[in-house]
Protein backbone atom coordinates (compact mmCIF):
# COMPACT_ATOMS: atom_id res chain seq x y z
CA UNK A 1 0.00 0.00 0.00
CA UNK A 2 1.15 3.40 -0.86
CA UNK A 3 1.81 5.71 1.99
CA UNK A 4 -0.18 8.89 2.08
CA UNK A 5 1.88 11.98 1.83
CA UNK A 6 1.95 13.85 5.09
CA UNK A 7 0.87 17.46 4.41
CA UNK A 8 2.39 18.59 7.69
CA UNK A 9 5.72 17.07 6.73
CA UNK A 10 5.97 19.06 3.48
CA UNK A 11 5.10 22.33 5.19
CA UNK A 12 7.50 21.60 7.99
CA UNK A 13 10.34 21.10 5.49
CA UNK A 14 9.47 24.29 3.55
CA UNK A 15 9.22 26.54 6.60
CA UNK A 16 12.93 26.40 7.49
CA UNK A 17 13.88 27.16 3.87
CA UNK A 18 11.63 30.25 3.80
CA UNK A 19 12.96 31.35 7.15
CA UNK A 20 16.57 30.99 5.88
CA UNK A 21 15.87 33.04 2.75
CA UNK A 22 14.15 35.77 4.78
CA UNK A 23 17.11 35.97 7.13
CA UNK A 24 19.54 36.21 4.21
CA UNK A 25 17.50 38.98 2.55
CA UNK A 26 17.28 40.83 5.89
CA UNK A 27 21.06 40.70 6.31
CA UNK A 28 21.65 41.96 2.75
CA UNK A 29 19.20 44.85 3.26
CA UNK A 30 20.87 45.78 6.56
CA UNK A 31 24.34 45.79 4.92
CA UNK A 32 23.09 47.96 2.04
CA UNK A 33 21.44 50.43 4.42
CA UNK A 34 24.59 50.64 6.54
CA UNK A 35 26.71 51.19 3.43
CA UNK A 36 24.34 53.90 2.17
CA UNK A 37 24.39 55.64 5.54
CA UNK A 38 28.19 55.52 5.63
CA UNK A 39 28.42 56.97 2.12
CA UNK A 40 25.96 59.74 3.02
CA UNK A 41 28.01 60.60 6.11
CA UNK A 42 31.26 60.61 4.10
CA UNK A 43 29.98 63.01 1.45
CA UNK A 44 28.15 65.37 3.84
CA UNK A 45 30.58 65.48 6.76
CA UNK A 46 32.06 68.87 7.67
CA UNK A 47 35.59 69.73 6.57
CA UNK A 48 38.41 69.11 9.06
CA UNK A 49 39.22 71.97 11.46
CA UNK A 50 42.45 72.80 9.62
CA UNK A 51 40.49 73.87 6.53
CA UNK A 52 38.51 76.74 8.06
CA UNK A 53 39.94 79.20 5.54
CA UNK A 54 38.80 76.94 2.70
CA UNK A 55 35.29 76.90 4.16
CA UNK A 56 35.19 80.69 4.30
CA UNK A 57 36.37 81.08 0.70
CA UNK A 58 33.88 78.43 -0.43
CA UNK A 59 31.02 80.28 1.30
CA UNK A 60 32.14 83.55 -0.30
CA UNK A 61 32.15 81.90 -3.72
CA UNK A 62 28.58 80.74 -3.14
CA UNK A 63 27.58 84.27 -2.16
CA UNK A 64 28.71 85.69 -5.53
CA UNK A 65 25.84 85.38 -7.95
CA UNK A 66 27.08 85.78 -11.49
CA UNK A 67 25.25 87.86 -14.07
CA UNK A 68 25.64 87.57 -17.84
CA UNK A 69 25.89 90.55 -20.18
CA UNK A 70 25.97 90.19 -23.95
CA UNK A 71 28.01 92.75 -25.86
CA UNK A 72 27.13 93.81 -29.40
CA UNK A 73 29.06 91.72 -31.97
CA UNK A 74 32.44 92.90 -33.22
CA UNK A 75 33.44 92.80 -36.91
CA UNK A 76 37.05 93.80 -37.51
CA UNK A 77 39.95 93.21 -39.90
CA UNK A 78 42.59 90.89 -38.53
CA UNK A 79 46.32 91.60 -38.49
CA UNK A 80 47.06 89.04 -41.23
CA UNK A 81 49.40 90.15 -44.03
CA UNK A 82 47.31 91.99 -46.62
CA UNK A 83 44.54 92.71 -44.13
CA UNK A 84 41.99 90.67 -46.08
CA UNK A 85 40.75 88.44 -43.24
CA UNK A 86 37.82 89.47 -41.05
CA UNK A 87 36.45 88.19 -37.79
CA UNK A 88 32.91 88.42 -36.51
CA UNK A 89 32.78 87.67 -32.81
CA UNK A 90 30.08 88.09 -30.18
CA UNK A 91 30.81 87.62 -26.49
CA UNK A 92 28.84 87.34 -23.30
CA UNK A 93 30.59 88.47 -20.15
CA UNK A 94 30.06 86.59 -16.89
CA UNK A 95 30.13 89.24 -14.17
CA UNK A 96 30.35 89.18 -10.37
CA UNK A 97 26.96 90.79 -9.80
CA UNK A 98 24.50 93.37 -11.10
CA UNK A 99 26.60 96.28 -9.80
CA UNK A 100 29.40 95.24 -12.18
CA UNK A 101 26.91 95.15 -15.04
CA UNK A 102 25.91 98.74 -14.26
CA UNK A 103 29.56 99.74 -14.16
CA UNK A 104 30.22 98.11 -17.55
CA UNK A 105 27.28 99.97 -19.06
CA UNK A 106 28.83 103.20 -17.80
CA UNK A 107 32.25 102.44 -19.35
CA UNK A 108 31.03 100.60 -22.46
CA UNK A 109 32.69 102.93 -25.04
CA UNK A 110 36.08 102.47 -23.34
CA UNK A 111 35.61 98.70 -23.11
CA UNK A 112 34.49 98.32 -26.75
CA UNK A 113 37.47 100.40 -27.93
CA UNK A 114 39.89 98.26 -25.92
CA UNK A 115 38.36 95.03 -27.24
CA UNK A 116 38.31 96.26 -30.86
CA UNK A 117 42.02 97.08 -30.63
CA UNK A 118 42.73 93.71 -29.02
CA UNK A 119 40.80 91.64 -31.56
CA UNK A 120 42.14 93.55 -34.57
CA UNK A 121 45.72 92.86 -33.40
CA UNK A 122 45.20 89.07 -33.70
CA UNK A 123 46.12 86.84 -36.66
CA UNK A 124 43.69 84.30 -38.10
CA UNK A 125 46.08 81.34 -37.73
CA UNK A 126 46.20 81.99 -33.97
CA UNK A 127 42.44 82.45 -33.57
CA UNK A 128 41.58 79.29 -35.50
CA UNK A 129 43.16 77.12 -32.78
CA UNK A 130 41.47 76.30 -29.48
CA UNK A 131 44.41 77.72 -27.52
CA UNK A 132 44.13 80.97 -29.47
CA UNK A 133 40.42 81.29 -28.68
CA UNK A 134 41.01 80.57 -24.98
CA UNK A 135 43.86 83.09 -24.84
CA UNK A 136 41.62 85.71 -26.49
CA UNK A 137 38.85 85.03 -23.95
CA UNK A 138 41.35 85.44 -21.07
CA UNK A 139 42.68 88.69 -22.53
CA UNK A 140 39.13 90.04 -23.02
CA UNK A 141 38.41 89.33 -19.33
CA UNK A 142 41.63 91.05 -18.25
CA UNK A 143 41.12 94.14 -20.41
CA UNK A 144 37.48 94.50 -19.41
CA UNK A 145 38.39 94.19 -15.73
CA UNK A 146 41.16 96.76 -16.14
CA UNK A 147 38.71 99.20 -17.77
CA UNK A 148 36.67 98.89 -14.56
CA UNK A 149 39.67 99.75 -12.37
CA UNK A 150 40.82 96.21 -11.53
CA UNK A 151 44.55 95.50 -11.74
CA UNK A 152 46.06 92.05 -12.14
CA UNK A 153 48.40 91.00 -9.36
CA UNK A 154 51.89 92.12 -10.28
CA UNK A 155 54.86 89.91 -9.45
CA UNK A 156 57.20 91.24 -6.76
CA UNK A 157 60.29 92.83 -8.38
CA UNK A 158 63.55 90.91 -7.99
CA UNK A 159 66.24 92.41 -5.79
CA UNK A 160 69.06 94.15 -7.63
CA UNK A 161 72.55 93.05 -6.77
CA UNK A 162 75.87 94.75 -7.32
CA UNK A 163 79.02 92.71 -8.01
CA UNK A 164 77.28 89.46 -7.09
CA UNK A 165 76.47 90.60 -3.54
CA UNK A 166 73.00 91.44 -2.39
CA UNK A 167 72.25 95.00 -1.39
CA UNK A 168 70.75 93.60 1.80
CA UNK A 169 72.60 91.80 4.56
CA UNK A 170 72.85 88.06 4.12
CA UNK A 171 70.02 86.28 5.90
CA UNK A 172 68.02 89.47 6.52
CA UNK A 173 64.59 89.29 4.92
CA UNK A 174 62.02 91.95 4.45
CA UNK A 175 58.48 90.90 5.25
CA UNK A 176 55.93 92.48 2.98
CA UNK A 177 52.33 92.55 4.16
CA UNK A 178 50.01 93.01 1.23
CA UNK A 179 46.28 93.08 1.12
CA UNK A 180 44.71 90.13 -0.64
CA UNK A 181 44.39 90.89 -4.34
CA UNK A 182 40.96 91.97 -5.42
CA UNK A 183 39.44 89.44 -7.85
CA UNK A 184 38.61 90.39 -11.42
CA UNK A 185 34.92 91.42 -11.61
CA UNK A 186 34.77 89.66 -15.00
CA UNK A 187 34.47 86.00 -14.03
CA UNK A 188 34.47 84.62 -17.56
CA UNK A 189 34.07 85.32 -21.26
CA UNK A 190 31.80 83.13 -23.36
CA UNK A 191 31.73 83.27 -27.16
CA UNK A 192 28.27 83.43 -28.72
CA UNK A 193 29.62 83.81 -32.27
CA UNK A 194 33.11 83.25 -33.69
CA UNK A 195 33.55 83.46 -37.45
CA UNK A 196 36.83 84.08 -39.26
CA UNK A 197 36.49 84.88 -42.98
Amino acid sequence: MAAKPDPKGDDAGAAPKKKGKGLLIGIIVAVLLAGGGGAAWFFTRPAPNGDEEGEVSHSKKKAVESVFMALDPFTVNLADPGGERLIQVAVSLELAGPEVQAQISKYLPVIRNSLLLLISSQESKTLLSLDGKLALADEIAIRTGMALGWRPEEPEPAEKSEGGSSARLAGARRTVHRAAPRPNPVLGVHFAQFLVQ
